[in-house]
């Protein structure tokens, strides 16, 4: 039994197993006990579900899937919150930004930051449905980074915050187009470096 084999209570299986069923990862059925559900069923959208993947066997592609879905939301993200962001959510943005450039030198915080940063935009950008994903998005970036940071040695950094410093630039200025146009750079960089992932 599982309760023996960790030395915990029957209880803590219990609610383990319900979190990892809330998951998608397994399923418990009366008289066939619990069983590890295929990968189609998880939910890859919850940031724990990222984070348990071992480092060293994370698929590439998991990442490239990731970037993928931040090319079809964030360009236009960042074009609306120049369009319509108010001074508050523009102001958070500004934030977040100079939060990056006090924590150049402090991983953790540089990649909370970060996250940070393009979570505001999808706030400032005044469409309720993209505001929300910011909820599955910024723990989504925060995991992915850390992952990207720790084995695969993402760079963090002056040339980071100068890109999204180029992003913010075009937001005050009220240019959507060159807000869509830069955070597309931002993200043709983090591709570049997503295609070659390796884990150390």
């Amino acid at each position: 039994m599982l309760a023996e084999q960790f030395s915990v209570s029957r209880q803590a299986v219990r609610e383990a197993l319900k979190v990892l069923a809330a998951k998608g990862l397994v399923v418990s059925r009366r008289r066939t006990g619990t069983c590890v559900l295929p990968r189609s069923s998880w939910n890859l959208l919850d940031p724990d579900v990222l984070a348990w993947h071992p480092p060293q066997r994370l698929a590439t592609r998991l990442l490239a899937d990731l970037e993928e879905l931040r090319r079809l939301i964030e360009p236009a993200a960042a074009a609306f919150a120049a369009i319509r962001g108010d001074e508050a959510g523009i102001a958070a943005i500004g934030a977040a930004l100079e939060e990056m450039r006090l924590a150049v030198s402090a991983p953790d915080a540089f990649r909370d930051a970060d996250a940070g940063f393009h979570v505001a935009v999808f706030a400032a950008c005044g469409n309720e449905f993209i505001s929300r994903l910011s909820d599955i998005l910024g723990p989504l970036l925060q995991t992915s980074f850390r992952i990207r940071h720790e084995v695969g040695g993402l760079a963090i950094g002056e040339p980071v915050v100068l890109m999204h410093e180029a992003i913010f630039q075009a937001i005050v200025a009220r240019d959507g187009n060159a807000a869509r146009q830069q955070m597309e750079n931002l993200l043709d960089a983090s591709a570049r470096q997503v295609s070659t992932f390796r884990p150390r």
